[in-house]
């Protein structure tokens, strides 16, 4: 191990940070400009350079026109210039499934015109890697990742990770992603997201995100000796991992920071160091080079001496997806847009003749919910964190101006329409059992169901209690929540209405909690066991440290909690203990897509949030909470605090629904998707055993017993029928589905809809087996190109 010779592929880029240093139609001038210098020197063999995201060639496109964009293709073509296949660097967390995977249809077209395989991304900066990720890696065909980090939030638990600087991470569908990702040292060292840029702090460079600045040779002999010493000590670093690093690869990427700089000193400096014995001794040489550079070679020498490398399964949480809490009426658009989105594109699929005024909206909108999602909701001062905060607000705004008139409606709620007949509170029977409200708390005091089993946890808050609390000593680098206190306003519920109507009991009360007005609306269905409850807050947001909770606290015996990640159900808790959590993941905060669940081995329950995102498990967090299981969710709270989004954005009111669902028996993997079908938009355009929420559907004849159906759409190349499912199951599940006209044929593809190979067809149906917890994308073939946009 220690006579290696060895290869540093310096990666040459700049991290985008679209939002956080200036508008948007700023930021694209600095990346055209920047794109303008690298461009032109890498068309010379000056230097080579990489693309973070696909995001760049786009905006090329749009501020140098169609021939600057082929000029750029080019260069990708002649391996000058390298790619990453995400779009930008992006909140994994915060991503539905569908948009994970739209996330890297750019790079198809890339991959298409320049014949440079799509097969690597990157995940920068924020410290969460969902484990669901791993499974939209996996089926978008993308094998590297590469990952550098700054742990900002993440200060309390970052450090834990195992010590692998190169390992396999395998999806829940089974296949393997080669990952590169060194353990921290600094944010411009080792294991950050800009370790190389130690090279240009040997030059005297500082942190400049607002202006493109021109450098030249900075190679003096001073300087030289430094970066030297650099590189020298990387090689030390990584020999001394010993076995956990058993190839002579090395990568090196971030010489640009959050920087706009043009320089080929960097390409100078390798020229330089290559020509020298003295400091290369022969045992080092650096190679200016693309991403793929340095993963095509690593596993090349994997492949050829047969090394083993550790193989890793599960999850690395969220971190930076908390910034969904710091603007949660922009998310809650979002996140009903997004749904709205996948219907509107389903129907427009199914039309005989498609418009494609439609489609070219339908991708607009699409695009403005990526922006929304980029890795920066603040800004670097007030003024930038307002203009970042704007995008969020216009990006959740077009795509639901796109879907809303696009997407079939949506049936009313049946059996709530009247007036109702006034009970007496706060105790009433429901469903056989009884429920007690506490008007004060404004919740659930006490819940037994017909059985005579009570579900509310003694010693807890009550059961939907809203639960404020403020964090004087703001955040602290050893707790995701530092200590925090209640707020010393006054509690009053100055209404509080019980109604009966024919689908069940209602509850309205309006009052005043933690300095908000605030108001609920309780909903206990009488056909099932479902208790919905909208909050609506209003005032009562400061920019002070703090957080606000819904807390559902249960009489459950040592439940599983689980939630679902983009592409993944992920069960919450260490590794080590039967959990997903990696080391190294947040042990606090989850970001659940659909639902959060906690079952013990008789009964559980199951939360629904459309609007949110974030949510805890167990009350630990919350002050004088007790030790009662618990589902906690967490729809606000400005904890980030050096990037300015303190106040939401400067909203005012706020309004978030939950379902919970009383469930008896051991947990069905299948229930939680049906129950997500019945309450605000649908998650899902099929799901099997829940009714269907698109009667176009019906001339497919869908059959899947393995999970939703989460796409359908015309496909890019505008003559395929795409559809997109989702086995949620620990085993294969095999399904069909009918062709009818005008399509005689179907395929597997992959998510970026390549041909993978025919499906077997039995008179008019096509049959496919889906592997287990896998994402299968299926296209349907017409006869003629009878589809094709005009």
């Amino acid at each position: 191990m220690t006579d290696r010779t060895w290869i540093i592929y310096l990666a040459q880029d700049k991290h985008l940070d679209y939002n956080w240093c200036g508008s948007t139609p700023a930021i694209e001038a600095r990346m055209a400009l920047l794109l303008d210098y690298y461009l032109e020197r890498a068309e010379a063999g000056a230097t080579s350079w990489n693309l973070d995201g696909t995001r760049w060639l786009a905006v090329y496109r749009r501020q140098r026109g169609a021939a600057a964009a082929e000029r750029l293709l080019h260069a990708i073509r002649q391996r000058r210039i390298g790619y990453a296949a995400n779009a930008a660097v992006m909140l994994l967390g915060l991503q539905p499934l569908e948009l994970a995977l739209r996330a890297f249809y750019a790079a198809r077209l890339i991959e298409q015109a320049t014949g440079v395989s799509a097969d690597l991304a990157l995940a920068m900066e924020n410290v969460a890697l969902p484990g669901g990720f791993a499974n939209v890696l996996s089926a978008c065909g993308v094998t590297f990742l590469a990952r550098g980090i700054y742990p900002l939030r993440a200060e309390s638990y970052y450090a834990l990770r195992q010590p692998f600087p190169l390992f396999w991470w395998r999806a829940p569908d089974g296949t393997r992603i080669l990952v590169r990702w060194d353990l921290y040292e600094d944010t411009s060292r080792w294991g950050g997201y800009a370790e190389a840029f130690a090279l240009a702090q040997a030059a005297g460079e500082t942190w400049d995100a607002l202006q493109v600045r021109s450098v030249g040779d900075r190679n003096t002999d001073a300087v030289y000796a430094q970066r030297v010493a650099y590189i020298h000590a990387t090689v030390a670093r990584y020999a001394a991992y010993g076995e956990r690093y058993p190839i002579s690869s090395i990568l090196l990427l971030g010489t640009g920071w959050d920087n706009w700089t043009c320089t080929e000193d960097f390409a100078a400096f390798i020229r330089r160091f290559n020509a020298d014995p003295q400091a290369h001794a022969g045992r080092i040489r650096l190679v200016d080079a693309r991403y793929q550079d340095f993963f095509h070679a690593a596993l090349e020498e994997i492949t050829a001496h047969k090394l083993e490398l550790p193989v890793l399964e599960g999850t690395f949480g969220i971190c930076w997806e908390e910034w969904a809490a710091h603007l949660a009426g922009p998310t809650a658009a979002f996140r009903e847009a997004e749904r709205l989105l996948r219907r509107a594109e389903a129907a427009q699929a199914l039309v005989p003749q498609p418009d494609p005024r439609a489609q070219a909206a339908l991708r607009v909108a699409w695009d403005a919910l990526l922006d929304f999602t980029e890795h920066d909701f603040g800004g670097v001062d007030r003024a930038t964190a307002a203009l970042s905060a704007g995008v969020r607000a216009g990006s959740a705004a077009v795509a639901r101006a796109v879907a809303h008139p696009l997407a079939p409606p949506m049936p009313a709620d049946a059996g709530w329409e009247s007036p109702g007949e006034p009970c007496d509170a706060p105790a009433f029977a429901w469903r056989g059992g009884e429920v007690i409200f506490d008007p004060h708390r404004c919740a659930i005091a006490s819940l037994v169901d017909a059985d005579g089993y009570c579900w509310t946890a003694p010693g807890a808050p009550a059961l939907g209690e809203f639960i404020h609390t403020l964090y004087p000593s703001g955040p602290t680098p050893d707790a995701v929540f530092p200590p925090g206190e209640l707020p010393t306003a006054a509690n009053r519920a100055y209404r509080v209405e019980l109604s009966r109507h024919p689908a069940g009991i209602q509850l309205r009360t309006e009052g005043t909690r933690w300095g908000f007005g605030f108001r609920t609306l309780w909903r206990f269905h009488a056909a099932a066991p479902w208790i919905d409850v909208t909050y609506t807050l209003e005032d009562g947001w400061t920019e002070s440290p703090q957080a606000a909770r819904f807390c559902f606290p249960l009489a459950l015996a040592e439940p599983t909690y689980r939630y679902d990640s983009p592409g993944a159900v992920q069960v919450a808790g260490p590794h080590a203990a039967g959990g997903d959590d990696l080391p190294g993941a947040n042990p606090v905060l989850y970001a659940a897509q659909t639902f959060a669940a906690a079952f013990d081995a008789r009964r559980g329950a199951i939360l629904l949030a459309p609007d949110t995102l974030l949510v805890g498990f167990g009350l630990a967090g919350v002050p004088g909470g007790g030790t009662a299981p618990a589902i906690v969710a967490v729809p606000m709270m400005n904890l980030t605090r050096n990037d300015w989004q303190l106040d939401q954005g400067g909203e005012r009111h706020w309004c978030f629904r939950y379902r919970l669902i009383l469930a008896q028996g051991a947990y069905d993997a299948l229930q939680p998707f049906r129950e997500a079908q019945r309450f605000g938009v649908p998650a899902w355009l099929h799901v099997p055993g829940a009714p269907p929420v698109l009667p176009d559907l019906e001339p497919l004849d869908l059959r899947f017993d393995g999970g939703p159906l989460v796409a359908l759409k015309l496909a890019e190349d505008g003559t395929r029928l795409i559809l997109r499912l989702w086995n949620v199951l620990d085993r294969p599940v095999e399904g069909s589905l009918r062709l009818f006209p005008p399509y005689i044929s179907a395929q597997r593809c992959d998510a970026l809809e390549r041909p993978l190979g025919e499906l077997a067809l039995v008179s008019d149906r096509a049959y496919f087996t889906v592997s287990p917890r896998a994402i299968a994308t299926l296209a349907l073939l017409p006869a003629t190109n009878s589809r094709q946009l005009a």
